[in-house]
């Protein structure tokens, strides 16, 4: 009991000494402007709306760019409100590959014993966060910073490109197989393709430290962008460095 005791003091102290520590160091500027520049790490989540299973398979991680100005509205005290406007390129990256199953195969002779495709769709978004946070000063120039919200995102520009090789036996077995290959490159945002609106949720987490910020964010989209099967919706995680005014 004693000692739960003065774990329960010790707690206390802490919570109350850091409490002081934020009050003391409550910044006197009420808006403050980041620059931020970053990168993305998107993956998206798909699923198979006629066969009402999902579908995440063959994907990769795909690397982008974020750029924009983040602007901070404290309310009261520390509790600030958070938008901006950022440029961020997001997109799904695949590597299709099939077993020897006749994948393909529209004709009984024709067997296919490799199929490969390597497909990279890239979305670049103009994007607006809504967010409510928290920064906890522990000293004049070090600060942690947690918020979360909204964003709301439009697709004007993106390309995506492919490269595909199939191996199939045009007869029986002993006849020697044959390997055709195609690319091509194509728009993402078409009548058949990607919807140019997105919108979801997001998080950020980071540590100010004087001018200089580093922001960790994830983003989960609500919205599928596909025009077509399979449902697609965004995932993206981000780092990004900055500066404030």
């Amino acid at each position: 009991m004693k000692i739960v005791i003065k774990i329960s003091l010790l707690i206390s102290f802490f919570l109350c000494s850091i409490t002081a520590v934020n009050a003391q160091y409550i910044p006197k500027k009420r808006l403050t402007v980041d620059i931020r520049a970053g990168v993305n790490i998107s993956e998206m989540d798909m699923w198979d709306a006629v066969n009402e299973v999902g579908v995440n398979k063959f994907k990769q991680p795909k690397i982008g760019l974020n750029l924009g100005i983040n602007v901070n509205y404290k309310l009261i005290d520390n509790f600030q409100f958070q938008t901006g406007f950022f440029v961020t390129k997001k997109g799904l990256k695949q590597h299709i590959k099939k077993a020897p199953d006749g994948f393909g195969a529209s004709d009984p002779n024709i067997y296919v014993l490799n199929y490969s495709e390597r497909r990279t769709t890239t979305g670049n978004y103009l994007q607006v966060p809504f967010n409510l946070g928290y920064e906890l000063y522990v000293t004049k120039l070090w600060a942690f910073n947690i918020n979360a919200g909204a964003y709301l995102a439009y697709g004007y520009k993106g390309k995506g490109d492919f490269a595909t090789e199939v191996t199939y036996r045009n007869g029986p077995e002993g006849v020697d197989p044959v390997t055709d290959k195609s690319d091509g490159e194509y728009d993402t945002f078409t009548p058949d393709m990607w919807r140019r609106l997105d919108y979801g949720l997001n998080a950020h987490v980071g540590v100010i430290y004087d001018i200089y910020t580093f922001i960790i964010s994830y983003e989960y989209g609500l919205y599928n962008i596909s025009r077509s099967n399979p449902e697609l919706k965004n995932r993206n995680f981000s780092a990004s460095i900055g500066f404030r005014f």
